[in-house]
């Protein structure tokens, strides 16, 4: 079975992930010099979507092959080029079974995929064999919150909130995706080490998140936006909706302030030998 297709994001998409002017263009200047990426670098991206990571890539001219179930998804990257000529090739496949032939690009790019998988292993078996010796796979995940390490934001407020409610509904794991690995969880590399890849954990870029405020956070889970609240059964998230409401109503102390606060974009390296 294949993971979890984003067809019904993508009028969304955008507005709930996407980053601030400028932050897509350093991540893609910190990937190249992390990696030492020349000009005729050819590169992969599995989970292309609508091509948040990719644009500035292939505006800068570089090889760029996306793969991702969702083909309403890249229809809405092919959009955002236009009939400018670029270097691009779009897959309409699963990442767990590339459509690619062994040794073949200089890198591969996820960013935030591997919870959506339904087996990330074989996602990373798949990566590293698509790799030229010396190629690099790139793991990205963004990390919100202050320096301090607690978790402020309206995001992070929410999370907890709806977490809290599913508890309460005694929703179970398969119904919440919990067991799937998040982040850069360290059995990535473990397992990338049980391939033969040396690797390393780095910082790319650090930015300032968009404004935004709970209320607007919450409305996205109430109406379904985020992939989470996807599996719920209607009755269950129509329930939790009801009581996020309740909490925001009679027990958040400021749900209409916009509030930004700092994030970084950390990167798992692993580099075939």
């Amino acid at each position: 079975m294949p993971g979890i297709s984003f067809d019904r994001a993508v009028d969304y998409y955008d507005a709930t992930r996407g980053y601030p002017p400028g932050v897509a263009e350093r991540l893609r200047d910190a990937i190249i010099a992390a990696l030492e990426l020349s000009r005729s670098a050819q590169i992969l991206e599995a989970g292309v979507g609508t091509g948040r990571i990719a644009i500035p890539f292939i505006e800068a001219g570089y090889f760029y092959a996306g793969v991702d179930l969702s083909r309403r998804m890249m229809g809405q990257l092919r959009r955002k080029l236009d009939s400018r000529v670029h270097r691009v090739h779009l897959i309409c496949g699963d990442a767990m079974h590339l459509p690619i032939a062994d040794s073949t690009f200089d890198a591969v790019v996820m960013v935030h995929v591997l919870h959506l998988v339904e087996d990330w292993r074989q996602v990373l078996n798949e990566a590293h064999r698509a790799l030229r010796p010396g190629g690099a796979i790139v793991l990205a995940d963004e990390v919100r919150g202050e320096c301090d390490g607690a978790d402020h934001t309206p995001r992070a407020q929410v999370q907890r909130a709806w977490s809290a409610i599913l508890d309460e509904l005694n929703v179970p794991p398969d119904q919440r995706r919990d067991g799937a690995p998040h982040g850069l969880d360290e059995r990535f590399r473990d397992h990338l080490h049980a391939l033969g890849a040396t690797v390393e954990r780095t910082t790319l870029i650090t930015y300032r998140q968009q404004l935004q405020t709970v209320r607007e956070v919450a409305r996205r889970y109430q109406e379904r936006m985020y992939s989470s609240c996807w599996i719920l059964p209607d009755h269950i998230h129509a329930e939790a909706a009801r009581r996020l409401q309740h909490w925001i109503d009679e027990q958040c102390p400021d749900p209409d302030t916009p509030r930004d606060a700092p994030a970084r974009i950390d990167a798992m390296i692993a580099r075939r030998t």
